[in-house]
């Protein structure tokens, strides 16, 4: 199929959702015939990614910001792999990816795939209007998202390609036989109401917030033995998982509060959960782990902010909360908790619904393969 690979440009030491979003992605592509590779650090976390998923990595400097060191990373890897795209996630690496080509006179097909943020800087000079017109397209996952991009970047409109998240629903689904393992290995019986959250273990991401919400005195969770709550995800910093067991203890709750690593099979534990919850305090563009867990058959609970509320409807697949509003939370847990198990399962069994016909994996990467023929990359 294609010679000249499409490099996935992922210059980060993390490995966050956005960065395994395109790991998944490289693999896709890599099963389909494409060459590909990943650029990103050596003996980085998304290296050892690499190495687990049979993808190539290509070494590149480690980037936060505006780094000078990306320009040469950039210009020798297009002089040495020559690709036929390049798709960076972070608008950091716009500017050496542009000036990297100028210099090189090598124009390889550009995109941006805007998943981190919400398009809210004003782009719209004339260095930024030339910039954009050398990328093939900018591609948020949410409207909320591309709306602002149109609004306050100088880039036409027919280049911002919304194209929302998928998730692939053979690997995330409900499955009794995982719920009972992940239940048993963690003590708690399957009557017992358990919600769940999952990604980087960070104060960023709501992790304390939403451990003291269900339960604090005034937690829905304090006086019910019944509820329990679990974290899949790695600490962001050495010690923080610690603290939490120990606020968690100080809240009495130390029986009820679970935390697991971060794994590659995230899907063996979502079924063991009755409900997903999400306390971030930034606003997320889309979270894919929402996703992930509706398509588990796990109802959720999130901020209404960002593009989230693109994500279910509120009372059907799941509730939402008032962005940074702790007693807004609190009151949707208890909204949530106080319903009977079966209408808890009712809403479970309806977001996995809306995943399958909205948000499978496949349907989205067939919206990808049509926009990179479009944009004109060799071999699609």
């Amino acid at each position: 199929m294609n010679q000249k690979p499409v490099v996935i440009l992922l210059p980060y030491e993390s490995c966050s959702g956005l960065e395994l979003f395109g790991l998944r992605f490289a693999q896709d592509l890599q099963s389909r015939g494409y060459s590909v590779k990943v650029a990103a650090p050596a003996a980085s976390l998304i290296d050892k990614q690499c190495q687990a998923r049979g993808l190539e990595l290509w070494p590149f400097p480690a980037s936060v910001k505006y780094n000078i060191n990306s320009f040469p990373a950039c210009l020798a890897m297009l002089k040495q792999l020559d690709p036929s795209a390049v798709i960076a996630f972070r608008t950091q690496m716009m500017y050496p990816l542009h000036f990297a080509s100028l210099v090189s006179r090598l124009h390889p097909r550009l995109f941006l795939f805007y998943r981190i943020g919400v398009g809210s800087h004003w782009r719209k000079d004339p260095i930024h209007r030339r910039l954009f017109r050398h990328f093939s397209a900018v591609v948020p996952n949410a409207d909320y998202v591309g709306d602002k991009i149109v609004r306050q970047w100088g880039i036409d409109a027919e280049k911002v390609v919304c194209i929302k998240s998928g998730v692939d629903i053979g690997r995330y689904r409900p499955d009794p036989e995982r719920r009972a393992t992940v239940r048993k290995s963690l003590g708690i019986p399957d009557n017992a109401v358990m919600i769940g959250s999952s990604g980087r273990i960070h104060p960023d991401k709501g992790s304390e917030i939403l451990l003291r919400a269900v339960f604090a005195p005034d937690g829905p969770g304090n006086r019910r033995d019944d509820v329990h709550l679990l974290y899949i995800g790695r600490e962001y910093k050495p010690g923080y998982a610690d603290h939490l067991i120990k606020v968690a203890a100080e809240l009495g709750a130390e029986k009820r509060f679970h935390i697991m690593p971060f794994r590659n099979d995230p899907e063996s534990v979502y079924s063991a959960l009755d409900l997903f919850a999400f306390a971030v305090t930034s606003r997320e563009a889309y979270a894919y782990v929402v996703l992930e867990a509706m398509a588990s058959g796990v109802a959720a609970i999130v901020p209404a902010a960002g593009g989230m509320p693109e994500m279910y409807d509120d009372g059907v697949e799941g509730f939402f909360f008032t962005h940074n509003d702790q007693a807004s939370l609190r009151q949707t847990l208890a909204k949530a908790l106080s319903l009977p198990a079966a209408q808890i399962r009712k809403m479970g069994d309806a977001a996995r619904q809306r995943i399958v016909e909205n948000a499978e994996w496949g349907q989205m990467m067939e919206k990808y393969l049509r926009l990179f023929k479009k944009s004109g990359v060799s071999g699609f």
